[in-house]
C-alpha cells in the first residue's frame, strides 16, 4: 500500500491507483496520511471536509466516507477508529511524504558527515517525488491551508540541495535554474544570494553585482525595504572579491546567546478611549486566561474592511489585565493586513530581542537561533505577548512564547494552522453588535437625549462598522446636525457623500477609503473597481480576471494589495467580498470612469459559459444551449470531473442568483433566461428552491419581455420543475403543457418531446394514470423521431413508475431494469439510486425481499457517496419498509426515524409523509395503533396540503 499527496491525492495498491471518489474522500484521505499513525479528531476531520459549517448529518457522513476509504484499502486495520476520531497505518515510508522526510533526513546526515554528493543525491531524490502541487483534487480550503507549509518544505529542500550543489563546485549548471527561480519568487532572497554566488564562482562578477541591484529594486519598489543581511554580505564579498565566497560557508550554528539584562518591557499602545461593548469578547479573553497555561490566544476578524477593532480589543484586554503579567507586556506589529511590508518573523524576533533587553550584537543572524533565544529568555516569566496584524500561522510560530507565557495574535485569519500544533482557541470578532453600535455613538455625542429609533437607523446605515460610527458621530458633535438629518441624508442617497467634512478634505470615510485607494498601482485601481461592479455577494479571482482582461498572476498580485490596504477581504477559498460602504465607494469610482459597462458584459460572458462548462459534467446527457453573449478570450474555465463543475456551481450559485437578475433588469433579457435554464438543475440537485423559483420567476418575464418564444417554453419547463419541488403539482401540468403549445409553434421538436414528458409525468404524480401512459407514449413517438436515446430511456423509466402504481409489478421491472442499465452506464448516479428505490418497490410487489434489499442500500450507498441527504432519506425509508417485510421491525424503526429526521431537516414534505405512513404500518404491525393513528393523521394533513393523490390514499386506508 502506497500513498502519494506531493501532487494528487492517490492510493496505489499492488501497482496500481485506486480510484478515491471526489474531493471530500481525496480530502479524507490526505489529512489522515498527513497526520499518519496519529489519531486525527472528528472536529478536525469534519472542518477538513466542510469548512467551519459542517452539516448536522456531518458525522454520519463522514463514517461513510471513511467506510468508502476502508474498501480501496482492502485493509480492515488500515484505518482505526476510535471515540475521538481515527487514525491511519502508515509505515515509515509508505507515503510519498514519508519518503520524503526519510530522504531529506538522510541528506542532512549526509551532510554532516561532509559526504556531500550523497547529499545531493537524496535531496534529488526527495525533489523528485513532487508531481505538482501537494494535496491535488481535495477542497481548496483544505490545499490552501495544509498546503502552503508542504510546499515550504519542498522550497526548504530545494534550496538546500543548491546550497549542496554551490558547495560541490556545481555553480555554471546552477545558473539557469536558478534564474528561473528567481524570476519566478523574486521576493525570496535566498535564491537571490545562491544566484550571485552562482554567477560569482563563474567568473562573471558584474552579472553577479547585477542580481543584487536588481534584488535591491525589487525589494524597494514592492516591499518598501533594503535587501536583508544575508544578502548584504554577499554584495560586500563580492565587491571586496572575498576568498571566502569561493567556497561553502561551512562555519557551524553559533550557540544561544542569552541577555543577562533585566528589562521589564511595557509595550502596549495606549488604551482605547471610548471603548465600548465586546462584553462577550472580554469575558472570552478572561476564560481563556484562567486555563491551563501554555495556550496562545487568537482574536480572528472575519470578512470585511479594517476598522472592526482587532486592535483595540487585544490593547483594552491587556490594560486590563496587565497585572496578571508581572514580568511585562511585549507588542510587535506585524503588518500582516496593511499597506506598509509585512514584518517577517526573523525581524519580528529581533524586536521582540531588543524589547527583552538584548544588546543588538548579541542577537544571532538566523532566525531558529533568534526563536530559540526569545523561548529560552521567557522560559520562567509570566509575560503577555500581543503579536497584533499577522498574516499567516507561519510568520506567528517562531514568535509563540513558552509555557509560563501568554500570546494574543490579531488577524483577519484564523490561523487554523496553529489549531492542531498549538491547541488556539479562538474569538472571533465582527462589526459591532447593533446596541453596542448605539451605544459608541452615544458616548461621542455625551448625552443621551437623542432618538432611540434615529440613533439605531444611524448605527445601522453605518453597517456597524466602529470606523464609520465614530466618523459619523464626530460629524453630529462637530457640526451641530441632528441625527434625523444625518439619517434622512444617509438613507436618499449616497451614504458616503453623507459622511464627508467640507470643512476638512481629508476627514470622512469617502476620504479614509481613498487614502488606501490612491496608494494602489493602476492594475488593483482597476480590480477594486470591477469588484465593487459585480451584483453578487463576492467574486472569485477568475471572474476579476474576465472583467478586467488581466492576467491570473496580476489578479492575485492586486487582490493581495487590496487585502492589505484593508479595501477587501479574501477567504481562503480566494473570494473577494467588501464591506457595504466600500463597495459603494468602489462603484462610485467606477461609475467615474468609462469600461464599466464593458467590464459588466465580459463578466456575464465568462460567468455564462463557464456555468455552461460545468453543466456538461453536472448534467450531460441535457441538451445545453450556447448563451447568446461573446464568450471570454481565454475561452471558458475547463473542468476535470463532476466533482470540481460541482464546487464551482455551488460557490457561484449565489452570484448566477444575482446576474439573472442583473441581466434581466439592465438591457441583456436574453443572457438572463438562458443563465436561469443552464444552472436549472444545479438548483434542484443544490436544494436551492427558493433560489430557483424565484430566478426563473425573473427569467420567464425577461423572456416574454422581448417575445423569445423558444426561451419561454424551455424556462416553463424548468420553473415548472421547481413548482414541482415546491409540491404545487397542479402549476407544474399547467406549466409544462403551456410549454408544449409554445414549442410546438416554433417548431422545436427537442422541446416539444421534452416537456410532453413532463406532462406525462406530471399526470403521473396527479393520479391520473392512464392518462399519463398515453401522453408518455406521445413523448415516446417524438424522441423516437428525433433519434434521441436519453428520451427514450427517460419515456420507458416513467413507463415502469406507472406500472408501479397500477400494481403490474412484473411489468415495471421489465421497464426499470433496462432504463437502470442504461443511466448506470452514462454516470447518471443520482438518477440511477431514484431508479434503484423505484426496483426495491417493484420487487417487494412481486414478493422477492431479498433483491428489494439489495437495490434499497445500493442506493442508500449512492446517496451517501453523492453526499445527497434528500435520496438518503428516501432510501431510509424504502430501506424501513423493507426491513418491515422482514418481520424486522426494530430494524424498520430506526431506519424511518433517521429519514424522518432528513426529511424534516430538508423540509421535503412528500418524503416525511411517506415515512409517516410507513411508521403507521410498522407501528400497526407491532400492535401499537394508538401511534399507528397518529402516523397516519399526520400523514393525512401533510398529504392533504401537497395534493398528493398517492399518500394520501395510503393514509386513508390505514386509518381505515
Amino acid at each position: 500500500m502506497k500513498f502519494r499527496i506531493l501532487g494528487s491525492v492517490e492510493i496505489w495498491r499492488g501497482g496500481t491507483a485506486a480510484t478515491i471518489v471526489g474531493e471530500k474522500q481525496r480530502t479524507l484521505v490526505a489529512l489522515l496520511v498527513l497526520r499518519a499513525n496519529q489519531l486525527v479528531s472528528h472536529e478536525e476531520l469534519l472542518r477538513a471536509l466542510w469548512g467551519d459549517a459542517p452539516p448536522a448529518s456531518g458525522r454520519r457522513a463522514l463514517h461513510n466516507h471513511v467506510w468508502s476509504v476502508r474498501r480501496l484499502l482492502a485493509d480492515e486495520g488500515g484505518i482505526s477508529t476510535s471515540s475521538g476520531g481515527y487514525s491511519l497505518k502508515v509505515s515509515s515510508r509508505g507515503s510519498d511524504l514519508g519518503v520524503f522526510g526519510a530522504e531529506v533526513t538522510a541528506a542532512h546526515d549526509a551532510r554532516a558527515a561532509n559526504d556531500l554528493p550523497r547529499a545531493a543525491e537524496r535531496l534529488r531524490a526527495a525533489l523528485d517525488l513532487w508531481r505538482g502541487p501537494a494535496l491535488a483534487g481535495t477542497r481548496l480550503e483544505f490545499q490552501s491551508e495544509q498546503g502552503y507549509a508542504l510546499e515550504e518544505a519542498r522550497l526548504a529542500a530545494l534550496t538546500d540541495r543548491i546550497e549542496v550543489d554551490l558547495a560541490l563546485g556545481r555553480h555554471a549548471e546552477l545558473v539557469g535554474e536558478l534564474r528561473q527561480l528567481v524570476h519566478s519568487a523574486p521576493l525570496r532572497e535566498r535564491f537571490r544570494g545562491q544566484l550571485m554566488l552562482a554567477l560569482y564562482r563563474d567568473g562573471r562578477r558584474a552579472d553577479a553585482l547585477e542580481q543584487y541591484r536588481l534584488a535591491r529594486r525589487c525589494l524597494r519598489d514592492e516591499l518598501g525595504l533594503e535587501p536583508g543581511d544575508e544578502l548584504a554580505r554577499i554584495h560586500q564579498g563580492i565587491l571586496a572579491a572575498d576568498p571566502e565566497l569561493m567556497t561553502a560557508d561551512s562555519a557551524e550554528p553559533s550557540q544561544v546567546r542569552l541577555s543577562p539584562a533585566r528589562v521589564v518591557p511595557r509595550q502596549l499602545p495606549a488604551d482605547v478611549a471610548r471603548f465600548i461593548g465586546r462584553e462577550k469578547s472580554l469575558a472570552a479573553l478572561d476564560t481563556l486566561l484562567s486555563a491551563s497555561h501554555g495556550r496562545p490566544l487568537v482574536i480572528s476578524a472575519i470578512a470585511g474592511a479594517g476598522g472592526v477593532g482587532k486592535t483595540a480589543l487585544a490593547t483594552r484586554w491587556g490594560h486590563l489585565r496587565a497585572d496578571r503579567f508581572p514580568d511585562g507586556q511585549l507588542y510587535v506589529n506585524l503588518h500582516g493586513y496593511s499597506y506598509n511590508a509585512t514584518i517577517t518573523a526573523g525581524e519580528a524576533l529581533r524586536q521582540l530581542l531588543r524589547g527583552l533587553g538584548v544588546a543588538v550584537e548579541e542577537i544571532p543572524l538566523n532566525t531558529d537561533e533568534r526563536s530559540a533565544m526569545y523561548r529560552s529568555i521567557l522560559a520562567d516569566k509570566s509575560m503577555l505577548v500581543v503579536l497584533d496584524n499577522a498574516a499567516t500561522a507561519d510568520q506567528v510560530r517562531p514568535l509563540l512564547p513558552g509555557s509560563s507565557c501568554r500570546a494574543v495574535i490579531t488577524s483577519r485569519s484564523s490561523l487554523r494552522g496553529l489549531v492542531a500544533t498549538h491547541d488556539v482557541d479562538l474569538v472571533v470578532l465582527d462589526v459591532l453588535q447593533p446596541e453596542e453600535a448605539e451605544s459608541l455613538v452615544r458616548a461621542f455625542l455625551r448625552e443621551d437625549g437623542q432618538s432611540q429609533e434615529s440613533i439605531g437607523e444611524l448605527a445601522a446605515l453605518c453597517g456597524y462598522l466602529p470606523l464609520a460610527l465614530r466618523l459619523a458621530a464626530a460629524r453630529l458633535r462637530d457640526s451641530g446636525e441632528s441625527i434625523a438629518d444625518l439619517v434622512t441624508r444617509l438613507r436618499a442617497g449616497s451614504r458616503l457623500a453623507a459622511l464627508e467634512f467640507e470643512e476638512d478634505p481629508h476627514a470622512g470615510i469617502r476620504s479614509t477609503f481613498a487614502l488606501s485607494y490612491q496608494t494602489l498601482p493602476a492594475t488593483a485601481r482597476v480590480v477594486f473597481r470591477a469588484a465593487g461592479l459585480h451584483p453578487g455577494p463576492d467574486i472569485s479571482l477568475e471572474a476579476l480576471a474576465a472583467m478586467t482582461s488581466q492576467g491570473p498572476d496580476a489578479i492575485s498580485q492586486a487582490v493581495a494589495l487590496l487585502v492589505r490596504a484593508h479595501l477587501v477581504h479574501c477567504s481562503e477559498s480566494h473570494r473577494v467580498s467588501m464591506h457595504d460602504l466600500i463597495r459603494e465607494y468602489a462603484r462610485e469610482l467606477a461609475g467615474d470612469g468609462d469600461g464599466g459597462a464593458e467590464a459588466l458584459t465580459r463578466l456575464l460572458g465568462w460567468h455564462a459559459h463557464t456555468a455552461r462548462s460545468a453543466m456538461t459534467h453536472v448534467d450531460p446527457d441535457v441538451r445545453l444551449l450556447w448563451p447568446e453573449v461573446k464568450p471570454p478570450t481565454g475561452g471558458p474555465r475547463d473542468f476535470a470531473d463532476r466533482d470540481s463543475a460541482m464546487v464551482w456551481l455551488n460557490n457561484e450559485h449565489r452570484n448566477t442568483v444575482s446576474l439573472v437578475a442583473h441581466a434581466a433588469h439592465h438591457g441583456s433579457p436574453v443572457l438572463a433566461w438562458q443563465l436561469a435554464y443552464i444552472t436549472a438543475y444545479h438548483c434542484y440537485l443544490a436544494g436551492q428552491l427558493d433560489d430557483w423559483i424565484v430566478s426563473h420567476q425573473t427569467a420567464l418575464e425577461a423572456a416574454r419581455q422581448v417575445g423569445d418564444l423558444n426561451g419561454e417554453a424551455r424556462i416553463l419547463t424548468t420553473l415548472a420543475h421547481a413548482l414541482l419541488e415546491a409540491d404545487r403539482y397542479g402549476e407544474f401540468l399547467d406549466y409544462q403543457r403551456m410549454a408544449v403549445e409554445l414549442a410546438a409553434a416554433t417548431d422545436d421538436r427537442r422541446m416539444q418531446a421534452e416537456a410532453q414528458f413532463y406532462v406525462a409525468f406530471g399526470l403521473f404524480r396527479t393520479g391520473q394514470l392512464m392518462e399519463s401512459l398515453e401522453a408518455n407514449a406521445l413523448a415516446l413517438e417524438l424522441y423516437r423521431a428525433l433519434d434521441h436515446e436519453p428520451g427514450e430511456i427517460a419515456t420507458v423509466y416513467l413507463k415502469g413508475q406507472v406500472y408501479v402504481r397500477l400494481g403490474r409489478m412484473q411489468d415495471a421491472l421489465e421497464c426499470l431494469h433496462p432504463s437502470l442499465t442504461a443511466l448506470r452506464e452514462r454516470g447518471r448516479q443520482h438518477d440511477e439510486a431514484h431508479g434503484l428505490l423505484d426496483v426495491a418497490t417493484a420487487y417487494l410487489g412481486v414478493g422477492n425481499v431479498k433483491a428489494a434489499l439489495e437495490s434499497a442500500t445500493l442506493a442508500l450507498s449512492i446517496a451517501r457517496e453523492l453526499d445527497d441527504h434528500a435520496v438518503e432519506a428516501l432510501a431510509l425509508c424504502h430501506l424501513g419498509e423493507v426491513k418491515g417485510r422482514q418481520g424486522l421491525y426494530g430494524e424498520a424503526v430506526q431506519l424511518l426515524q433517521e429519514a424522518l429526521v432528513h426529511a424534516k431537516q430538508l423540509r421535503r414534505r412528500l418524503t416525511e409523509c411517506k415515512v409517516h405512513n410507513r411508521l403507521g404500518r410498522t407501528s400497526a404491525m407491532l400492535g401499537d395503533h394508538e401511534q399507528a393513528r397518529q402516523h397516519f393523521r399526520v400523514a393525512m394533513d401533510l398529504a392533504t396540503k401537497i395534493d398528493d393523490t398517492y399518500e394520501l390514499e395510503a393514509a386513508r386506508a390505514g386509518l381505515a
